[in-house]
């Protein structure tokens, strides 16, 4: 695909890996729509930035609600009038110790990593669906979604049933839409600036580079995706060895 004046929707893109490959986008003349569902401040300064090199608008808005998702996509329809990519990046990883989490944590957790991605990928096929060739779908999991959660047992279980969406969603809508997820390994985000060192340390040392993954090697898996349209139903990891252990 070439991705020249391509709608591209992004959720969660007001910082970290969303941030980054907003920003890697921009670079090939794209339309972005950015997202956020409390950054606001961030997401309009990203746009304001981008806006250089692509046209750009931001849209908050909680997209692990229907309602919050039909925003963000008739937003992008109303300033673009098509979606061609969307990129279901939103979620948090935060999660205390599973024997303690209230039924109001369960959901907020799942609302965040799994809501997000299937609330906009049910409203965008139906948006797609009406275009002319190939669209894509591309999901952010996780190595916490691939063989199992660790210490977040409920994270690791909403990106696994990202996981299967993706699968199915690539297997329900193929051949016009494309969908694929991208699993991230431990990447360098402001989620991990509350982190001590040693736990930094032992998250590290589980993988096989022992460094972290930047979010700009993040981002370009994802354009890749964007780009390739030979590829559905596929989960990259992008975890510097991790499961390699």
């Amino acid at each position: 695909m070439i991705l020249k004046d391509k709608v591209v929707v992004i959720t969660g893109s007001s910082s970290g890996i969303g941030l980054a490959v907003a920003e890697l986008f921009a670079k090939e003349s794209v339309k972005l729509v950015l997202n956020s569902r409390n950054n606001e401040s961030g997401g309009k300064q990203l746009a304001e930035k981008l806006e250089k090199s692509a046209e750009t608008i931001y849209v908050k808005a909680d997209v692990g609600t229907s309602a919050g998702a039909r925003q963000l996509l008739d937003a992008a329809i109303a300033q673009f009038g098509r979606i061609d990519i969307l990129i279901n990046n939103a979620g948090d990883g935060h999660e205390s110790d599973f024997l303690e989490l209230s039924e109001d944590d369960i959901a907020v957790l799942l609302h965040n990593n799994l809501l997000t991605a299937l609330y906009c990928s049910q409203y965008a096929i139906t948006l797609m669906q009406k275009n002319d060739g190939i669209s894509k779908i591309i999901n952010t999991t996780s190595i916490r979604g691939w063989e199992f959660g660790a210490r977040a047992p409920v994270y690791g279980m909403a990106k696994a049933a990202v996981t299967s969406l993706t699968r199915t969603l690539a297997n329900n809508y193929a051949p016009n839409i494309l969908v694929n997820a991208v699993a991230p390994g431990f990447t360098k985000t402001p989620n991990y600036d509350s982190f001590s060192p040693e736990r930094i340390e032992l998250f590290l040392e589980q993988a096989k580079l022992h460094r972290w993954i930047t979010v700009e090697e993040m981002a370009e898996t994802f354009l890749f995706l964007a780009k390739n349209d030979a590829i559905t139903g596929e989960v990259i990891y992008v975890d510097a060895g991790f499961r390699l252990k």
